[in-house]
């Protein structure tokens, strides 16, 4: 008996074509059959094959999606086949080939009458049919350097800057970095379809925001206030309006128990004094209070505070709707975000101006104005242009394949198609796709279009009835129920359509249980420790890679008769580290899917060199990098020796001048001599230009006759430099090539794998998207995903309710202010971590299309850290961000099996215990002369030793916690002058911060993160108690650390410093009378000396931050004025001073 899949009803309902269908196909469930056998059953009835209009996103998409049906009518010709499966479209093409003989298609002779095609084509095609509704005046062809025009426009607009006030106003507001502005008006022209409607129309923009706003902020409260925890009334707020008589944070709480909280905007105030009084900096629920936070130790109201934080059980949800309550603006605009609004419209305007102006100029477009054009083109459902009038006649059955991967403007063009369409009239919709594969969030595609579909069960008024398939035909049982276990736990509970939350779908496989191990882990343990018998990172990723090369090596053979043997897939090209040369070393063949670069490639590289050469004859660094290369092959003494010294800008005469300076090409020898001459001439020789021949043909003698096809010989290599040739044919096919242009489309491609066989192929998830492998490799899940960027303007659609009505609305803010001593914005915080969670849901969907690629094996890899505290080992929890977080709760980890599979571990308690029996005997010695090693290392000028020996001595030893501090602190700001703390736990939380920014800074940053500093909170903790740090405060003084070092490493002027080698770091010096100066950061400049300071100081309480800058601007002014009179002298150069102000991430330059 023939086997049915599962959901063979629901195969057989979607066929029917007098219906409209949303149709949710997970991966592996045949979708692409289903799609095409669909096509097959509305051409049986239609009058004319145009009248089926089939849409997907890619042209491989849609140009398999031809095929298939090609094939599919040309086995109509054939006899019934023998599968069962196969029957059901034979019969359907049976019935299509009658269709085309009677109504005389000649559908076989002619294919292109089936109209699958991409939205970018459909919408190409409409703005070529009506180029005057569209406003394009249909000339315009689709830009292969639409970045570059970005750009240009970008470029344009800040030209404009002395005419302009508001753009002015802008550039203030982000420090004056034309830079950055530059790069976020490229960013926000490439989203232009966003925001432009929206700014056409600024004031009704803004006080639609004001709206949603405040229904947003109502909406919130309700949230926190209907899941109250048990005795938050009774118990809670009596304690909290006592609490707030001694804290001055929760001041507008003191009649909270006799004025009832309520859920309204003017209330917001006192429900964010209540999240302050419940969450940490970190937001999560306080489990302790002391005097910090106004609450002494014998107070009355601590006790039940304390049991009430104690035993109450909050719920995620009240958690989650504090978290944002705590973030919300306590005002719904201020008169500086209504200005800064209206100056952005204003900037954002002109750029879009400009930008017109550039596709004039250029007679190319991007996609997105085609779309954008297509739209106007069409007109309205209450003013339909003739174009839409004429399409509603026509298209009578619309199919859209991958839906869940539209966007706005897509559905707003599906709506406009489907205008005029009635219940009765004969036409179908029918949508395909999996909400649970979307994840192209960063082409604008938003599932929760998908998910709002399918709730209402219609696209614009087209009815539409919602099918789910279950059956998986792709992976076996075991991988199949190894998805469905890890995904349900994962995945959201529930849909929901503002953040892009899908929940699992069940699968069910139609194939056998397969392997007994269908998915294997693969963990390696790492510390950053130094703990004995656990590797570093660096020897975890080591072997990881040596086990991936294995693994690969197994699966090739398994399976050589396969076209898809195996696949490595990555979340991020950088995520492969140097898997690849290691599969390349072991003779593994590798086909990798747009991995690397073509610009990075050696021997583009070398040839792009020649070009710009040749383009530019006088571009100086073209020609020394051509001597440097193998092309040429020229030492780093002989180029110095030939032009290090030489005064002559004029690089060709430079080169004249030394091909006739015998002398000199006598002292770099024969060899370099000969070399040399060589390269020159070939590519001084002008004959060929002359001789009238192309650029690219120019360029390919002068390659060939430098040996270049001789040095890269590999047919890989071969295949890329005629990448090259052929753009550069393109782009210049009778003068010369626009560099930046050529520059552009060699970044968009990927160097070739040409490698015959079976081979494994390495690519990113998004690539892998479609595929299916017989074993997959998912390595590198414990990497993290980038985060974005700020932007300019962030405008996010926000549906509300209102008297029973949905009200489309928008939450909007703009970039966060770059200058000195500035609020941050909450609108802004609030907006970006709206995102994040967006982001982070998105990443769930992306494990889950990579986990259902394999047929028959998932090999998953990853690293795992972990730490020692108070003498236990420890798994240290992942980050969201990781995909291993998604997977940690079915590996069931035990720490004692880990231990079991580290064989060489040796806790540190052990070691501390033999450490302490071999110094028992020094320790008073020591203790005693503790005073004196301080005195000492400050008066030999070595304060960076003294800081590491000190930290180092503390950790071997336990010294007495307050006697050190208080030495220490008296030690650093008599001799050093600026580490002055207004306490002892200043001091020792500001000792410990300097030591880490001089390691961070001594690595250059390489390798340094948030993770990296997650890690070292064990060492931390370790650091500040041996210091003498109370142990009560250790959390927060830890969070506090690790903040401090973040906003740090987070600031763009600092992390460039931080980077430089050249940087001194903890310089010492001695002035005149012998008294030693240490300098936290000494950047020496060609013509100037920069020193910066390090202060962890706090604001005072109240303290505004302009008044916190100009305060300790005035305290520490002496000593930076000292500074630089000192380095003033060691030559001459000025020198200028600035502090870092840790807490708030600020650089504050002072006037010395």
């Amino acid at each position: 008996m023939t086997k049915l899949p599962s959901d063979a009803a629901e195969r057989q309902r979607a066929l029917d074509p007098s219906s409209s269908f949303l149709v949710q196909a997970p991966a592996g469930s045949g979708k692409t059959e289903l799609v095409t056998d669909r096509i097959l059953s509305l051409l049986a009835i239609v009058e004319q094959p145009e009248q089926v209009l089939a849409i997907t996103f890619t042209r491989k998409a849609a140009g398999e999606m031809r095929n298939r049906v090609i094939e599919k009518l040309m086995s109509g010709l054939e006899p019934q086949p023998d599968e069962s499966h196969k029957v059901q479209s034979w019969q359907m093409a049976q019935k299509v080939l009658a269709r085309n003989t009677e109504k005389e298609w000649h559908l076989l002779e002619y294919p292109s009458r089936l109209r699958i095609m991409t939205f970018d084509s459909l919408c190409s095609g409409l703005v070529r049919t009506m180029p005057w509704s569209s406003q394009t005046g249909g000339s315009l062809e689709i830009s292969d350097a639409y970045k570059r025009q970005y750009r240009e426009a970008a470029f344009l607009t800040l030209r404009q800057i002395d005419k302009s006030p508001e753009l002015q106003a802008v550039l203030s507001r982000l420090n004056v970095d034309l830079g950055h502005l530059e790069t976020s008006l490229v960013q926000m022209l490439e989203i232009r379809e966003q925001w432009q409607e929206a700014l056409s129309k600024p004031g009704e923009t803004l006080l639609t925001m004001v709206q949603s706003l405040a229904h947003f902020v109502i909406k919130q409260l309700q949230q926190v206030a209907d899941n109250l925890p048990l005795g938050f009334n009774s118990d809670y707020l009596p304690a909290l309006a006592t609490w707030a008589q001694e804290w001055s944070v929760l001041d507008c709480l003191k009649d909270v128990d006799v004025e009832p909280l309520v859920a309204e905007v003017d209330d917001l105030p006192r429900w964010q004094a209540v999240a302050e009084s419940l969450l940490t900096n970190t937001n999560t629920i306080r489990k302790s209070l002391n005097i910090r936070n106004g609450v002494p130790a014998g107070a009355p109201f601590k006790k039940p505070l304390m049991d009430f934080l104690k035993n109450t059980s909050f719920s995620e949800e009240f958690v989650e709707a504090l978290i944002v309550v705590k973030s919300l603006p306590t005002e719904l605009l201020t008169q500086e975000q209504a200005e800064l609004y209206q100056n952005l419209t204003h900037v954002l305007t002109m750029a879009l101006e400009n930008l017109h102006q550039v596709y004039i100029a250029d007679g190319a477009v991007d996609f997105t104005e085609v779309a954008l054009s297509a739209l106007n083109g069409l007109g309205s459902a209450d003013n339909p242009a003739d174009l839409l009038l004429a399409l509603d006649a026509r298209v009578q059955h619309l199919l859209v394949d991958e839906f869940q991967d539209t966007s706005q403007t897509q559905i707003d063009l599906l709506a406009l198609l489907t205008s005029g369409w009635q219940p009765s009239d004969g036409r179908t919709v029918f949508l395909v796709g999996d909400p649970m594969q979307s994840i192209y969030r960063f082409r604008k595609a938003e599932v929760g279009l998908f998910i709002k579909v399918a709730k209402e069960q219609r696209l614009n008024h087209v009815s539409l009835e919602v099918l789910k398939l279950r059956e998986n035909f792709r992976s076996v049982e075991g991988v199949v129920e190894w998805n469905n276990q890890i995904y349900k736990e994962s995945f959201p509970a529930t849909y929901d359509a503002e953040f892009g939350a899908v929940p699992y779908e069940h699968s069910v496989s139609f194939n056998g249980p397969g392997d007994l191990e269908a998915v294997r882990h693969y963990p390696f343990y790492y510390s950053n420790q130094d703990v004995v018998g656990i590797d570093s990172k660096v020897e975890a990723a080591d072997a990881a890679e040596e086990a991936v090369v294995e693994v690969v090596r197994a699966a090739l053979e398994r399976h050589q008769g396969s076209e898809k043997p195996v696949a490595i897939l990555v979340k991020s090209r950088r995520a492969l580290g140097r898997l690849n040369e290691r599969l390349l070393q072991a003779k593994i063949p590798v086909r990798a899917v747009d991995m690397f670069p073509l610009s990075e490639q050696p021997y583009v590289i070398d040839l792009l060199q020649i070009i710009r050469a040749l383009t530019h004859r006088y571009d100086r660094v073209a020609w020394l990098s051509l001597y440097r290369s193998p092309l040429c092959g020229l030492t780093l003494e002989t180029l110095h020796a030939l032009f290090g010294d030489k005064e002559e800008a004029n690089i060709i005469r430079q080169i004249y001048n030394v091909l006739s300076d015998e002398k000199l090409l006598q002292s770099i020898g024969e060899e370099q001599f000969v070399r040399f001459k060589h390269l020159s001439e070939i590519m001084l020789n002008t004959s060929a230009e002359q001789q009238g021949l192309s650029f690219t043909m120019r360029v390919s003698m002068i390659w060939q006759q430098l040996g270049g096809h001789l040095l890269y010989s590999k047919e890989s290599e071969k295949a890329d430099i005629e990448a090259v040739f052929s753009q550069l044919d393109k782009l210049a096919p009778y003068g010369t090539p626009d560099l930046e242009v050529l520059e552009q489309h060699i970044a968009e491609l990927y160097a070739e794998s040409v490698t015959a066989g079976s081979a494994v192929e390495i690519m990113t998830i998004h690539k892998a998207k479609g595929l299916q492998f017989e074993e997959v490799i998912l390595y590198g899940l414990h990497t993290s995903a980038n985060n974005r960027g700020d932007m300019l303007l962030r405008l996010e659609p926000y549906e509300y309710e209102l008297d029973g009505e949905s009200v489309p609305g928008i939450l909007l803010s703009t970039a966060q202010s770059r200058e000195h001593g500035a609020a941050e914005d909450s609108m802004a915080i609030l907006l970006k971590e709206r995102e994040k969670k967006r982001s982070l849901l998105e990443e769930a969907r992306l494990l889950y299309v990579a986990t259902t690629r394999p047929c028959q094996r998932l090999h998953l890899f990853y690293l795992m850290a972990l730490t020692e505290k108070e003498g236990e080992l420890q798994l240290t929890k992942p980050r969201e961000a990781q995909f291993f977080s998604r997977i940690q709760q079915s590996l069931e980890l035990n720490i004692e099996q880990i231990k079991a599979a580290l064989p060489h571990y040796v806790s540190a308690h052990a070691v501390e215990v033999e450490r302490e029996q071999e110094v028992a005997q020094q320790r008073h010695q020591t203790s005693g002369s503790i005073s004196g090693q301080l005195v000492n290392a400050t008066e030999q000028g070595s304060f960076l030793r003294f800081k590491q020996k000190t930290i180092a001595h503390l950790q071997a030893n336990y010294l007495p916690h307050r006697q050190l501090s208080q030495k220490l602190n008296e030690a650093a700001a008599a001799q050093a002058g600026g580490w002055e703390f207004g306490s002892e736990d200043e001091a020792i939380l500001g000792t410990v911060a300097h030591t880490w920014l001089q390691m961070m800074g001594s690595e250059q940053l390489l390798g340094w993160d948030a993770e990296r500093l997650s890690e070292g909170a064990h060492l931390m903790r370790y650091q500040l108690l041996s210091g003498g740090y109370p142990e009560d405060g250790l959390d927060d003084a830890i969070f506090q650390l690790q903040q401090l070092l973040l906003n740090s490493m987070n600031h763009e002027k600092l992390s460039e410093i931080l980077m430089n080698p050249q940087v001194q770091h903890e310089w010492p010096l001695h002035d005149v009378n012998g008294k030693l100066m240490i300098m936290d950061l000494v950047v020496p400049h060609e013509d100037y000396w920069e020193v910066i300071d390090f202060k962890s100081s706090r604001r005072r309480e109240d303290e505004q931050v302009a008044d916190f800058v100009m305060r300790m601007s005035k305290e520490y002014l002496p000593q930076l004025q000292s500074y630089c009179a000192y380095l003033q002298a060691l030559d001459g150069k000025p020198a200028k001073a600035s502090l870092f102000l840790m807490e708030e991430g600020l650089m504050v330059e002072v006037m010395t």
